[in-house]
């Protein structure tokens, strides 16, 4: 369980809303975030929670400008992840957070969050994944872990730690380009192939600026979909022209909503695998409105003709 929320053979698919940084620092804005995702049908929002001094060194640079730079002026503290925490569970929305930082592995984990998201820049980092793993362990709160930026030997390294703990967790296909403009470096294929190879659950990091490869990753077994989130487009966040606004989230809930019900059979009699029940209502109403049907009285033993039917 992820507090409320299940991940299993019958539950839907779990649909991430990723704020990023896009609150910038502001508890208000970050409000109206949680506030857009729920109304869009999201069942999760995702926060990140940054210590930039004690995460990464000055001088990365990133489309936008200096990374750690960046990070401070959107910084989210933990004072702020406690009131959003409450908030989300005001609204009756799941609250999710990538720690990027050992102490803030240990911030959220103090603060009692239900679950963690890796990201992709740590899927090497085995002592960070070992912590993560033992609190896992140890309390089967699950761990989302995203498996870009590394090899296929790299990824199994890092499962067998989270094994090794009894950890409870599941990966989530990511490509880390942001956003992806060439369609053939998603890699849907790796949805089934990461299930099969690890025997775990396998979610979709979705870095797209549209929602196609997310519906395709339904029918391939996805549990979790995960698309950046912003209220504006257009808006100044770096991450803002790659997210959906909400009216593209909800049109992504709705389709994937429409992809696993079609996905679905009845288990009673008249369903597709059990042809000899009695047919559903509405296969039975098309059957009398378009089937053919005898025409006229048929006397006992007579050969029914072809000009008897109509």
């Amino acid at each position: 369980m992820f507090g409320k929320l299940a991940i299993n053979k019958e539950s839907h698919t779990l649909i991430v809303a990723e704020f990023s940084d896009g609150h910038e620092g502001d508890l208000e804005h970050a409000k109206k975030l949680v506030d857009a995702a729920r109304a869009s049908g999201a069942d999760v929002v995702k926060f990140q929670m940054h210590f930039p001094e004690v995460e990464m060194v000055p001088g990365v640079k990133m489309w936008a400008g200096d990374l750690q730079d960046i990070l401070k002026k959107v910084w989210f503290s933990p004072e702020k992840h406690v009131e959003i925490i409450r908030y989300c569970k005001e609204k009756g929305i799941q609250y999710l957070c990538t720690p990027f930082s050992p102490k803030a592995v240990d911030v959220l984990n103090e603060l009692g969050v239900d679950g963690f998201k890796t990201g992709s820049g740590e899927v090497y980092n085995l002592p960070f994944h070992r912590k993560i793993a033992k609190i896992s362990g140890a309390t089967g709160k699950p761990v989302f872990v995203s498996t870009g930026m590394c090899t296929m030997k790299e990824l199994a390294e890092t499962v067998s730690v989270y094994k090794e703990e009894g950890a409870h967790f599941m990966l989530m296909n990511c490509t880390s380009e942001y956003p992806i403009k060439d369609y053939t470096h998603v890699r849907l294929t790796l949805i089934s192939k990461l299930k099969r190879k690890f025997g775990v659950w396998v979610g979709q990091s979705d870095h797209t600026t549209d929602n196609y490869t997310g519906f395709a990753s339904v029918a391939l077994g996805a549990k979790v979909i995960e698309k950046h989130f912003t209220l504006d487009r257009a808006g100044t966040f770096p991450d803002d022209f790659m997210s959906l606004d909400p009216g593209m989230m909800k049109d992504f809930v709705e389709g994937v909503r429409k992809i696993e019900a079609a996905f679905r059979h009845s288990s009673g009699r008249g369903s597709a695998i059990n042809p000899r029940g009695s047919l559903p209502r509405d296969k039975k109403y098309s059957a009398e409105l378009f089937g053919k049907k005898v025409k006229k009285d048929i006397p006992k033993n007579a050969i029914l003709q072809w000009e008897d039917v109509g």
